[in-house]
Order: C-alpha cells, then structure tokens, then sequence
C-alpha cells in the first residue's frame, strides 16, 4: 500500500507545526505527523476525535479538567518548581499547582489523559500516592475519561428514543 503524505504538517491533534517532526503514524493509508510522542498516542487511540469535519477537535471543542493526585511524599522547593514545570510543557496542560502532598492539574481531555499524566509525574520523579484509595481514584478517573472519549467518538447515534431513519 502506497501511503499519501499531507503537505503540510500540523499536527492533527493540538494544531501545532509539526513540519520538522519525526514523530508520525500512518491511518486509512494517510501519513500524519505529531509535535510530540503525547499527541501521536491520543491520535492513534482514537483518530476519529481528530479527523474530519464533524470530529470534536477540529469543531474548536475543549473539554477542560482539573484533577487532583495523592503524593507519596510532600514535594518542596527545587524539587516543586521542576515538577510544574515538567507538567506545564505536557500538551493541553493550563495549569499546576503543589499545595503538599497534593498536585492538582487543569487540562484539555482531548490532548491529554490524566493517565499520561501520571507517568509525566512518575518520570519526573513524584511517586504517586499507592494506598488503595488513592488507586482506587485513579483507575476510576482513568475509566471515566476513557468512556467519555470513546463517547465522543463514536458520535451521534441512534438511541431507543430516537431510531434510525429508514430508507
């Protein structure tokens, strides 16, 4: 199979330039380049979110978060400026802030998932809070989120109070 390659590179997810990028997954035979790893990742999880002219990102939509993750310790100092700044250059993040133990993040589900962000925390060094509760939290916040893009994707579809037209 012979793949087309897009004139231009922006990246079909966040819409940055992406024109020296060699980040790059192919779909339906065409080749699309990424700004970053992240956004090849929510790409091929569900390009639908993305292409097209009814796809949620290119409608201009925002799904806007803010969670709250449990630290195993309290992060200060040196330490706390690196890891908001580690966090603020992850795509779709809008804010940080480190108030103990606690790290709460705003973001925009359709470029980042709190599970990416989770190992952004872990490679950065914070080990996340690994009582049960705290698990608990984030196996929910992760299945949620994963319902809510699948949601997303799929469309409009018919339902039992509205079914498809015939014909």
């Amino acid at each position: 199979m012979q793949l087309m390659h897009m004139e231009e590179h922006t990246c079909p997810v966040c819409g940055m330039d992406a024109k020296d990028s060699t980040v790059h997954a192919e779909h339906t035979g065409i080749e699309y380049y990424f700004c970053t790893p992240q956004c090849r990742e929510n790409f091929i999880a569900r390009p639908q979110l993305y292409l097209g002219r009814q796809s949620a990102k290119s409608a201009g939509r925002e799904i806007i978060k803010r969670r709250s993750f449990s630290l195993d310790q309290v992060i200060e100092g040196e330490m706390q400026a690196q890891l908001i700044q580690t966090m603020k250059q992850m795509m779709g993040v809008r804010d940080v802030e480190v108030n103990g133990r606690d790290v709460a993040i705003t973001y925009d589900l359709l470029e980042a998932t709190a599970e990416q962000m989770e190992r952004a925390l872990a490679d950065a060094g914070a080990a996340l809070g690994s009582g049960w509760a705290a698990r608990l939290k984030r196996g929910w916040v992760q299945y949620t989120e994963e319902n809510e893009l699948d949601n997303l994707a799929t469309g409009d579809a018919a339902c039992c109070n509205k079914p498809p037209a015939k014909g």
